[in-house]
């Protein structure tokens, strides 16, 4: 067994989350490796005809203002919501630019990480593209590590009484490419779960299949917005302002915006059992189309199978010959010992047991989990660059984080809020609202936005999106087009006078009470 020490930090994972930490790391000097158990970069967002990553029709669902590197937009001729193709072009692009590859060492699968009194120990191995061993264990010590694997990593496939029972096939979403690819077009589907995957893939069979209506399952029903609201992407209208509202207002707010544009959700009989911002709203441009036209059918939870068909828990059923399950992923983490895996993960809910979902108390800043997040709006780009940051110049020592004590008593209120404010499911269990979460991130080294030092962009600040590189405005590596890109991302009307209309009833309304009262 070989062995390595001349590096500082490793990384773990070259998906997005691992490439934004190795250029930040990079950006401080440090020396780096990164293991990468595929031959490419890019994790999820690198199409393969077979195995994990993105289905062929994939578009991110966020624009491309909200889901970029903060110091590397993407070219102007991409459309707002780019192709997987697009995103794996700009991805490779960025690592390209930023010298980022030569530090990456591709088909080594991460065994064991092992903490050390004075770092960790990372026992590593050669694999070919189907995982087999190539070679023997390799050794690496470092002082750092960042954990960047994401928590996309085992599918969460559930088990159906009766299933012993069901003469169709039962896939995971991790496997569904196309309705072509996957051979549906003859078959009657039903799919379960109504995040974006699920509905995705219920609309890809409704264009493509000839056996129609599609069915989509679901235990807790959605909120479905479109990709635009009133001619603007729709992340377009997060902004500082609606985090500043109070939480049912700001509720209040978003339930009318949506229901102004694709109508009360009972009437598609999506029946959501919680408000629009305790969860993740459901992002699809043709979804009502497609109900509205008997393309797809939405379904209670499935009850039972019985050999030719499913069983719903209003006592309907349909016949079925595919059920594709969008039913979600686990974080897997089978490198890590038992006894760091129980500071960190709690296996049974899904819920990680770290501060700001990056650090473990007992542990402290030596070991980072980048990316375990999942962004109520926007996209996870964001969060990761500025938890990579973070790790970064904690790893330089500029700043420190808080005493065990206090990082689990902030964790407690934490889970608290999350626990108040999102609808209890695993899929719930790692959201954060983005914009605060980042800004407070921001916040421990110098790079949260102030309004008093970006005088000019002060109501692009308040009432725009911004897009990532408002959180290169300031601070450590802050970047010189860092304005001018923050002027560029559009500040949708509706914010804009909406805003300055609910600033002059209320100057009106305390002018009123100062004549009347003083």
């Amino acid at each position: 067994m070989s062995s390595h020490s001349g590096y500082d930090v490793a990384v773990i994972g070259a998906g997005i989350s691992g490439i934004a930490t190795a250029k930040c790391l990079l950006d401080d000097k440090f020396k780096i490796i990164v293991f990468e158990q595929t031959d490419h970069i890019g994790g999820l967002w690198h199409f393969t005809e077979h195995g994990y990553g993105v289905m062929r029709f994939t578009h991110i669902n966020v624009s491309k203002h909200n889901y970029c590197f903060s110091d590397f937009p993407f070219p102007d001729d991409i459309p707002d919501y780019p192709h997987h193709s697009h995103m794996a072009e700009y991805i490779n692009s960025y690592a390209e630019h930023f010298g980022i590859r030569d530090h990456i060492s591709f088909k080594t699968k991460v065994d064991r990480i092992e903490q050390l009194p004075e770092g960790w120990k990372i026992k590593s191995v050669k694999v070919d593209n189907a995982g087999r061993h190539q070679g023997g264990y390799e050794e690496t010590f470092v002082k750092f590590v960042a954990i960047a694997t994401g928590h996309h990593a085992k599918p969460n496939i559930p088990h159906f009484d009766g299933q012993e029972r069901f003469s169709g096939q039962i896939l995971h979403s991790i496997d569904y490419k196309d309705a072509i690819s996957n051979e549906l077009m003859e078959k009657k589907v039903v799919v379960v779960g109504i995040g974006n995957s699920a509905v995705d893939v219920a609309v890809n069979v409704a264009e493509l299949g000839r056996k129609k209506p599609v069915c989509i399952s679901t235990r807790s029903g959605a909120w479905v917005v479109p990709n635009y609201v009133h001619g603007y992407p729709t992340d377009h209208y997060a902004c500082r302002l609606f985090f500043w509202l109070p939480w049912s207002l700001s509720n209040f707010v978003f339930q009318l915006i949506i229901q102004s544009v694709v109508g009360s959700p009972w009437r598609w009989n999506l029946n959501p059992k919680m408000k629009a911002r305790q969860t993740q709203p459901t992002v699809s441009p043709t979804l009502i189309h497609h109900i509205q036209r008997r393309n797809i059918e939405v379904k209670p939870n499935i009850a039972a199978l019985e050999r030719n068909n499913v069983v719903f828990t209003d006592g309907t059923k349909t016949a079925s010959d595919v059920i594709v399950c969008c039913t979600g992923y686990h974080i897997y983490l089978p490198f890590l010992d038992n006894k760091i895996k129980d500071q960190v993960l709690e296996e049974s809910s899904n819920r990680i047991k770290l501060f700001k979902n990056v650090f473990a108390p007992e542990i402290g800043a030596s070991l980072a989990f980048i990316g375990f997040t999942q962004p109520a709006s926007g996209g996870l780009l964001s969060v990761s660059e500025i938890q990579a940051r973070w790790f970064s110049e904690l790893c330089k020592g500029k700043t420190k984080l808080p005493s065990a004590e206090k990082m689990f008593h902030n964790m407690k209120q934490d889970q608290q809020r999350s626990e108040s404010t999102y609808y209890a499911s695993a899929r719930h269990t790692i959201q954060q609202d983005p914009i605060p979460y980042i800004d407070e991130i921001a916040s421990y080294f110098g790079a949260k936005p102030q309004l008093w030092r970006h005088p000019s962009l002060a109501w692009n600040l308040i009432v725009g999106s911004c897009g990532a590189a408002q959180w290169r405005l300031q601070g450590p590596h802050k970047w010189n087009k860092a304005k001018e890109v923050v002027r560029s991302v559009p500040i949708t009307p509706l914010m804009h006078y909406g805003t300055i209309t609910l600033l002059v009833l209320i100057t009106i309304i305390v002018t009123f009470i100062l004549l009347k009262f003083c």
